[in-house]
């Protein structure tokens, strides 16, 4: 019972979560693309939720994500 619990956290830590700007509560608002009508452009991440929550306490962006991009605000 207690491997399953341990997989069981373990799994739930590693859910991935879109986090705009790589880490909570940054701001990193970019320009739009030359000849295009988009509005600005944000950079995202989808990132573990472990990874997540430790950003939010050491308050700084940790380079460990399993996929990032851009998109349009809207």
């Amino acid at each position: 019972m207690k491997q399953f619990i341990l997989v069981l956290g373990i799994g739930i830590l590693l859910i991935p979560v879109k986090v705009t700007c790589g880490s909570p509560d940054a701001a990193c608002a970019q320009p739009p693309l030359p000849g295009t009508n988009s509005r600005a452009r944000y950079y995202y991440e989808y990132e573990p939720l472990g990874v997540m929550l430790v950003e939010l306490v050491i308050r700084t962006n940790l380079p460990f994500y399993y996929f990032s991009g851009t998109e349009d605000a809207y």
